[in-house]
């Protein structure tokens, strides 16, 4: 799309939208943007007003009129969108553009129309306005790229990467990993299928998903399954997923989603792309999956899956496990991702889950028939049920099976608690029962929390710990109340082969601390005790018949948890310490500070997806700043994704504000720790992308200003500087205040840092803050730009005596390109000889950016590239557009509409004004491709 026809095309949108926004963004837009859009339909008329002594001024008119036209498409493409906190952050800035455009667009009218004999216009004149819209362009083009609405550099390139990752996960030759996953769970050998039996909350879902639905013939059952927690939500949902009549019915398949403690926006960003993949494909998936971070991109998901027919989507059925009253939200989220033909079932603790989901059918799960409770206690026993016939003798139901049943309140978790310690004791039941009788009359049944279990899972749960044969068992469960559900061997070694530093349950010592577990000895011989004791489950792989994890049921985990008690944080540390064990870190240095490598650990599919969690629950202040580092950043996307790191922000976000509100336990007496704390939240807020940006960019700067308040520049020089360079990179990217005010502070900012950070005490660094001096110089609108543009380019020229290509590859290409868009608006000098130098730039930065390592930064320079070479001067002008239009296919492979629509529609602009141009080919043929 050229820029004449998106500005003629935008106009009746933006009529209908002109007022709001004008309250949004307290900029008037209507005058300007009708103005503009006035002067590109009237732009050859003027040209004929145009006096032919000044051609000057027609080359003038005609910048004016593409640039107009261009603007009027992004304003469009701004104000179209979701009025989200970002889109009006952007239209704000669009609107302060205009403000400016408009006293421009004053001049040029009234020269047209302006009486010559009172009016002389002069040749510095025109250069004044030419000046200006140069100016006024770039500030456009870097707010495509920059601007507000969280398209920031970070952010886009964090999309692109993941698109490039999942491009290499999913060979042809590899199974996907959304087959693989996603799926219901297996059941255990010891279930008893409830699908046929009235009194079962399984039969109670398949009559639910029989019933016909209510006016609409096309939209399927959603069913709630509202229980305590152990009571067999998730076991139902499975055994309904498993039964003959759901095979039959749903000839698609049964996908499976968990929203319980343990999920993260990573988990459910997946989640969301494998219904997609299951409902649309592989090829959607793979597409989607590069959007994950984008604001919309569950609606972005709906918009696939809702094209799905109605017949196809019938044949669907979708189970949504353990909805926690927390993650309603995302809930909703799914369910209006899932087409309405498609049946859903979903399990919950909360009443106040099912409430939210209008016209849902009610499951509940009191406790198990007795006829099934009997089954269920049998099988966790260890005998053998024939159809029929009681599992038990007359003398067991006198003697306990009755006293275990009434106790457990016919509890699924509870019976097969109890079943499993009867077994483990070849049969005898009187310790166990009798046990389970004591708990029950014991004071603290009278005073439990509302988180705590029920009074016969407590119970039960109670007699396996004291009936455990060790203490060295007591502590390694009580351990298991910091890890997630499903943990691997290896971890296990890890957490049970360290001190736990004393029993967790009792006063004798931890046999823990003087044994040598091993995953081949010690640490299977406690998995057993505790799968005995009916705490774990074993997980084993088929293939290779080897034990490679364990299954904490979540009521389990929390009763390990409140085992540990004081001792939490302690635990909590003991993993972050198994793990760092053997990586070299730097002694405690001054002011309590020590940098933890996290990322140079082996990642194990465990460390890298917990250890923020485990730093965040330790209160370990130095790993929590240590996450803050961009080399943790820079490994948490490249192995896992972008989201990943943005659910360790939000962790990170949590602590650290509890720690300079005084909540956290000890808090942080040193003011340069606590400087540092200020740092790492002011970090957090920069790069995070919930929440509105311009109000994270807000908190940025107050964290940095107290972070700065805090240290003196005399005793700790280089953080000083360090924490300067990153106040000012807040403010070059900042949304609220002028633009011109705010890169002078950025500006201000680098000068402050050079005064410490010189080229002999410190090259690198140095370096780095030439380069972002000179970002801010190349955009500043004070002073004379041509004055502006030179300093700039010396500050890259110096940059680039440290940044040697052999040296620092990629710093060094930034800069490349950095130099490249200097000499593209430089003012000074030969106008041919510039633009020929910013085309080496560009391509010299070209050598390192390749689409597959930096696909985001490889993008950027080729549009520059293409920038330049539709400008040049010099050379065959055929060949030049022909080079721009491939530069700006190839950027358009990375920058599409759905990942990054502004630079997208800045790209497609100038591809439209290429071909129009463009002298070889079919003349009809270009120009109904510019206007496509």
């Amino acid at each position: 799309m050229n820029g004449e026809s998106g500005g003629g095309g935008g106009g009746g949108v933006l009529a209908a939208v002109l007022d709001s926004v004008d309250q949004i963004s307290g900029v008037p837009v209507a005058g300007p943007v009708l103005r503009v859009a006035l002067l590109v339909v009237q732009s050859t008329a003027l040209a004929v007003l145009a006096d032919a002594h000044h051609a000057m001024r027609v080359s003038v008119l005609e910048r004016s009129a593409l640039f107009a036209g261009r603007l009027v498409t992004l304003v469009d493409e701004a104000l179209v969108r979701e009025p989200t906190a970002f889109a009006t952050a952007h239209a704000a800035q669009l609107c302060g553009v205009l403000s400016r455009v408009e006293k421009v667009l004053d001049a040029v009218e009234a020269s047209f129309f302006a009486d010559p004999t009172r009016t002389m216009l002069t040749d510095r004149v025109v250069r004044g306005w030419i000046e200006q819209l140069e100016v006024l362009g770039k500030e456009l083009i870097d707010m495509c790229a920059l601007g507000a609405v969280g398209y920031g550099v970070d952010w886009m390139a964090a999309r692109v990467a993941t698109m490039e990752r999942l491009s290499l996960w999913h060979g042809e030759d590899e199974p996907d990993m959304y087959e693989l996953r996603w799926r219901p769970p297996a059941l255990d050998e010891g279930y008893v299928c409830g699908v046929d039996n009235p009194k079962r909350a399984e039969h109670a879902i398949i009559v639910a998903l029989l019933a016909p639905s209510r006016g609409d013939a096309n939209k399927a059952p959603r069913v709630g399954i509202c229980a305590v927690g152990g009571s067999g939500k998730t076991t139902a949902c499975a055994g309904v997923a498993a039964s003959n009549w759901v095979r039959a019915r749903f000839s698609k398949g049964t996908a499976w989603v968990q929203l319980d403690a343990s999920s993260t926006l990573q988990s459910v960003a997946e989640a969301v792309v494998a219904l997609v993949h299951r409902f649309c494909g592989s090829k959607a998936a793979r597409q989607l999956a590069a959007l994950t971070a984008d604001k919309n991109f569950v609606a972005v998901a709906a918009g696939y899956v809702r094209s799905v027919p109605v017949v196809d989507a019938a044949e669907w059925l979708v189970i949504i496990d353990d909805v926690l009253y927390k993650k309603r939200a995302l809930l909703r989220q799914l369910l209006s991702l899932i087409p309405p033909a498609t049946s859903v079932i979903f399990s919950t603790r909360s009443e106040a889950v099912l409430a939210s989901v209008p016209g849902a059918t009610h499951v509940s799960i009191e406790a198990l028939p007795d006829e099934d409770a009997r089954l269920v206690l049998a099988a966790a026993a260890g005998k053998v049920a024939t159809p029929g016939v009681s599992p038990f003798s007359a003398a067991e139901e006198a003697g306990w099976v009755r006293r275990v049943l009434n106790k457990t309140e016919c509890h699924a978790l509870s019976l097969a608690i109890v079943g499993s310690l009867i077994a483990d004791h070849g049969g005898a039941w009187r310790d166990e029962v009798e046990g389970l009788e004591r708990w029950w009359m014991h004071p603290h049944f009278g005073c439990s929390d509302s988180d705590s279990p029920r009074p016969s899972v407590r119970a039960a749960l109670d007699v396996s710990l004291e009936l455990l044969p060790d203490v060295a068992c007591r502590d390694a469960f009580a351990a298991l109340g910091v890890l997630p559900v499903h943990v691997g061997l290896s971890v296990l070694a890890r957490q049970w082969g360290s001190p736990l530093g004393g029993s967790a349950t009792t006063d004798e010592p931890s046999v823990v601390q003087s044994n040598d577990l091993t995953p081949s000895a010690g640490v299977e011989q406690i998995v057993a005790s505790l799968v005995r004791a009916g705490l774990l489950r074993r997980n084993v792989d088929e293939a290779s018949g080897e034990l490679i994890s364990v299954i904490v049921h979540p009521v389990v985990g929390q009763y390990a948890l409140t085992l540990l008690g004081d001792a939490t944080r302690t635990v909590h540390q003991r993993v972050i310490n198994a793990y760092m064990d053997g990586v070299a870190v730097d002694d405690l240095a001054a002011h309590g500070w020590q940098r933890l490598p996290l990322w140079e650990v082996t990642n194990d599919g465990y460390w890298y997806d917990h250890v923020v969690r485990h730093v965040a629950a330790a209160a370990d202040m130095c790993g929590l700043l240590s996450v803050m580092d961009p080399a943790w950043q820079a490994v948490r996307v490249r192995v896992s994704s972008p989201l990943a790191f943005q659910a360790d922000l939000e962790q990170v976000l949590t602590a650290l504000t509890a720690v300079v509100d005084g909540i956290a336990s000890g808090g942080v007496r040193l003011p340069v720790l606590l400087g540092r704390v200020h740092a790492a939240l002011a970090s957090v807020y920069q790069a995070r992308i919930a929440g509105s940006r311009r109000t994270n960019l807000e908190a940025a700067i107050t964290c940095w200003d107290k972070a700065l308040a805090l240290v003196d520049r005399l005793k700790v020089p280089a953080l000083w500087a360090e924490w300067q360079v990153g106040l000012g990179r807040v403010y070059r990217e900042r949304v609220n205040g002028a633009r011109a005010a705010n890169l002078e502070e950025a500006i201000a900012c680098s000068h402050r840092a050079l005064e410490v950070r010189t080229r002999a005490s410190a090259p690198l660094e140095w370096a780095e803050t030439q380069k972002l001096l000179g970002s801010a110089l190349v955009n500043r609108v004070h002073d004379d730009k041509a004055a502006n543009v030179e300093a700039a380019i010396a500050c890259y020229d110096r940059s680039l005596e440290v940044q040697t290509q052999e040296a620092t590859p990629l710093e060094w290409a930034d800069t490349q390109n950095s130099v490249g868009v200097a000499y593209y608006y430089r003012v000074n000098g030969d106008a041919a000889a510039n633009m020929e130098a910013a085309i080496a730039c560009y391509s010299r930065a070209l050598e390192k950016y390749t689409r597959s390592a930096v696909p985001l930064l490889w993008a950027r320079t080729r549009y520059n590239l293409g920038l330049a070479y539709y400008d040049r001067l010099v050379g065959d002008k055929a060949a030049s557009i022909e080079a721009a239009i491939a530069c700006y296919h190839d950027a358009l492979t990375v920058h599409t509409r759905d990942a990054t629509p502004l630079m997208w529609a800045a790209t497609q602009s100038h591809l439209g004004k290429a071909l129009r141009d463009r002298p070889v080919g079919d003349t009809a043929a270009n120009v109904a491709a510019a206007a496509a």
